[in-house]
C-alpha cells in the first residue's frame, strides 16, 4: 500500500482526486489532505509519506515554494497537479516526478502511480532535478511586452497599457487602454509576480492598478482610485496611505 497526501487550496480538486485515488488506484491510501501547504509542512515534520499529490498555484506558498521548504533530501516523491499548462509540461516529464493537468486524466494517473511503484526510492539526483524544474522559464516574450496566459496560448501586452487588473476567482480581467479586456488563466496574486515592479500596485484584495493610469484618488473613509477610463476602483483603508505616498500626496 502507496501512503499520500493531498495539498490543494480547492476543496472540490481534493475530493475529485481522492475519488478518483480511490476507484483507479486502490494501491494507494491517502493519509491526510490539506488546503495549505504551511500545513502540510507541519504535518510532514514528524510523518512520512511516500508520494505528495501537490497543486502549484496556491494563494501565499505555492507549490514550488513548498518544494523548496522541503526538509532535505527529499525522501517523498512528489507528482505535480495544476490546471496551467503553461507551466511546460515537458519540463516536469522527468525521472523524478510527474505533472497532471486538471481535470486529471485516470489513465495518466494510473501511470503516475505506476511510476512510483516500479521506482521504488527516490533517486539521488532527485534534488538537483527539482532546481531544474522550479528554476525553468514559464514563457518568453518580446522584449517589453508580458506574455498573458489565455486558454488558447499567450496574449502579448505592453505593461504601459494595462490600466489595472481585476480578481475574477481563479482568473483576472486584464483592462487595457488600447483594446478589449480579457481573462488570463492566472489569479491576481500570481499576476501580480509578472507585472514590472514600481509600476503597479496592490490596492485591494481585488485590484492590482497601474499607477500612471491614475488621474484622480479619494483618500477619504472610503478611499477610491479613479483610473484614466473613469472606472472606479476600491481602495482599502490599510492600503491608503501607502498608495498616497506613491502617488506624491500628502
Amino acid at each position: 500500500m502507496i501512503e499520500a497526501i493531498i495539498i490543494d487550496d480547492e476543496k472540490k480538486a481534493i475530493t475529485a482526486l481522492k475519488f478518483d485515488l480511490e476507484t483507479y488506484c486502490p494501491d494507494v491510501r491517502v493519509k491526510a489532505v490539506f488546503i495549505k501547504a504551511s500545513g502540510a509542512l507541519e504535518f510532514l515534520q514528524s510523518h512520512t509519506t511516500q508520494v505528495i499529490f501537490l497543486d502549484i498555484d496556491m494563494p501565499v506558498m505555492n507549490g514550488f515554494d513548498f518544494v523548496r521548504e522541503l526538509k532535505q533530501p527529499i525522501r517523498s516523491q512528489i507528482i505535480f497537479v495544476s490546471a496551467y499548462s503553461e507551466f511546460a509540461v515537458r519540463a516536469f516529464k522527468v525521472n523524478a516526478v510527474d505533472y497532471l493537468l486538471k481535470p486529471v486524466d485516470p489513465g495518466e494517473l494510473q501511470d503516475a502511480v505506476k511510476k512510483v511503484i516500479d521506482r521504488g526510492s527516490v533517486p539521488p539526483d532527485y534534488h538537483s532535478l527539482l532546481k531544474n524544474i522550479m528554476d525553468y522559464p514559464v514563457a518568453e516574450s518580446p522584449k517589453g511586452k508580458l506574455a498573458l496566459p489565455v486558454n488558447n496560448g499567450h496574449h502579448l501586452v505592453d505593461p504601459a497599457h494595462i490600466i489595472y487588473c481585476k480578481a475574477a476567482g481563479a482568473y483576472t480581467q486584464i483592462i487595457l487602454d488600447n483594446e478589449k479586456s480579457f481573462l488570463i488563466s492566472r489569479n491576481l496574486g500570481r499576476t501580480q509576480e509578472l507585472m514590472p515592479a514600481g509600476l503597479f500596485e496592490r490596492v485591494h484584495q481585488s485590484y492590482l492598478v497601474n499607477l500612471n493610469h491614475i488621474k484622480k484618488f479619494r483618500k477619504g473613509e472610503s478611499p477610491e482610485a479613479i483610473m484614466i477610463n473613469d472606472d472606479v476602483i476600491r481602495v482599502s483603508r490599510s492600503n491608503k496611505d501607502r498608495l498616497a505616498q506613491l502617488l506624491g500626496i500628502q
